[in-house]
């Protein structure tokens, strides 16, 4: 691209991720966090493929083939996951697992075993399995009655990896995706059966957790998450503008988090913020405005993606009440891609230049200048 002179901002969510990009740096020098300045350089590798997106997936069929390969890829990780669950792969450390992602980057109680895929960890693992779902879905309502069963097969395994996981989030946020997903659709019907069957599941969960996976640890997991936002809102308050860095939460002194340590702080919002303070939330939200304003102009439009690329935002949103998947390098770059195929399928006003304003300003005036020429001459 530099080659060919095509790198420029893109759409308002690829100069997006370019502005994070410095403001983490700056947020890392700021914080003398030099891995939080390393970390930042990630957002460099998010620009890049996002900018490849906005050049290359214009078309449907792009969009599709893509998907459908993201798709069957994710049924090998699913299928490995399985033999993790039956100990056909076990946990003894090798540098094969290490290269396939099939160790496990926090531990790992045999006792509350939960798979975690080519991961490394079950929620990140339940994040993609979710997503793929949704893929799975819209591909098996587009193809024809014929290839239905290769579908439906690859999202039954899918969702018995999901289940595997133990990840109640990605469980909550699938479900929310699903009923997102029928309303873009216009499946009312669908929506009222979805909306009840989450309403009954929720009871349930709530009234007798001990059904579930993992349930019996309900009212453990909430205090230790209540525990986790409150240290982690006491710090944003102690750096609300700048933040504390992407690795700054783990990382920071124990007179200022004061539990136990982690990486993020289980919530979408909550863990950016802490992390890129108030200026990093408000190019988020900014980014995102666009985003959304995206996806409508594609429901003017009745793209057949839009049901879809509404669901998983809707996920990732679901999922981020509860944990942070997205501050990993796989599921941030999910969550990358899909965000920024909405705004380049949008075209119109949202897919072009991100500075494209003066530029068509200068283009206008160069006009008129033409314009009054040629009047001139004649």
């Amino acid at each position: 691209m530099i080659k060919n002179r095509k790198l420029n901002a893109g759409t308002p969510w690829t100069g997006g991720v370019l502005l994070l990009f410095f403001w983490s740096l700056i947020v890392g020098v700021v914080n003398q966090q030099w891995l939080s300045f390393g970390a930042g350089f990630v957002f460099l590798g998010f620009y890049g493929i996002c900018l490849y997106l906005d050049q290359k997936m214009h078309t449907v069929e792009l969009v599709e083939r893509l998907l459908s390969y993201i798709f069957f890829l994710t049924l090998a990780s699913a299928l490995i996951g399985l033999l993790e669950n039956f100990n056909f792969i076990t946990r003894e450390a090798a540098w094969w697992k290490i290269c396939f992602g099939l160790t496990t980057v926090v531990s790992n109680d045999d006792t509350l075993f939960r798979i975690t895929g080519t991961f490394g960890n079950p929620n990140l693992a339940a994040s993609w399995y979710a997503v793929m779902i949704l893929v799975g879905y819209y591909f098996y309502e587009k193809t024809p009655k014929n290839e239905h069963r290769i579908f439906f097969y690859g999202i039954l395994l899918l969702i018995t990896a999901l289940v595997l996981t133990g990840s109640r989030g990605a469980m909550i946020g699938l479900m929310i995706g699903f009923v997102v997903y029928d309303l873009a659709a216009g499946k009312m019907f669908h929506v009222t059966i979805r909306m009840l069957s989450f309403l009954i599941g929720m009871g349930a969960f709530i009234g007798s957790s001990d059904w579930f996976p993992r349930g019996d640890l309900l009212s453990s997991t909430i205090d230790l998450r209540w525990a986790i936002w409150e240290n982690c809102f006491n710090m944003f308050l102690k750096k609300p503008v700048t933040g504390w860095g992407i690795m700054g939460i783990y990382f920071a002194d124990d007179n200022v988090y004061q539990y136990l340590r982690v990486l993020h702080a289980h919530n979408m919002l909550l863990s950016w913020v802490v992390m890129l303070g108030l200026v990093g939330l408000f190019l988020l939200l900014w980014m995102e405005w666009h985003l959304w304003g995206s996806l409508w102009q594609l429901f003017k439009e009745k793209c057949p993606l839009m049901p879809l690329l509404v669901a998983v935002q809707a996920f990732f949103w679901g999922h981020g009440v509860f944990d942070f998947s997205i501050m990993s390098p796989q599921i941030g770059l999910l969550f990358m891609v899909f965000s920024s195929l909405i705004c380049t399928l949008a075209g119109s006003e949202n897919s072009k230049p991100y500075f494209s304003a003066p530029k068509r300003f200068f283009c206008r005036l160069q006009g008129i200048r033409s314009l009054r020429k040629t009047n001139k001459n004649q």
